[in-house]
């Protein structure tokens, strides 16, 4: 099965759509565990829970890096005037 990928616009929508499915990926396995009946087989899913909920801290973290940077970017453009004759005619 061809996995379908959605057309991004930005990268914060790449990084939010990745936690969203590490996300689910996290409760699936949660759920997993709560139906083994195996303790091994149990402790495994919630392992592998507690990774996915890392991956999610992981891109979490990147995220805000990059919506602060773009921040930052943002003022830096806004101090640059974009027609400095206007100003002078005010």
């Amino acid at each position: 099965m061809k996995r379908v990928i959605p057309e991004y616009t930005s990268l914060e929508d790449i990084l939010q759509d990745a936690i969203d499915k590490e996300n689910d990926a996290r409760e699936f396995y949660l759920q997993a565990a709560q139906l083994a009946q195996a303790q091994g087989i149990r402790d495994f899913l919630l392992e592998m829970a507690d990774m996915e909920q890392g991956h999610a801290d992981l891109l979490r973290q990147k995220l805000e890096s990059v919506k602060s940077d773009q921040t930052v970017m943002n003022g830096i453009l806004s101090s640059f005037d974009d027609d400095p004759e206007q100003d002078k005619e005010d």
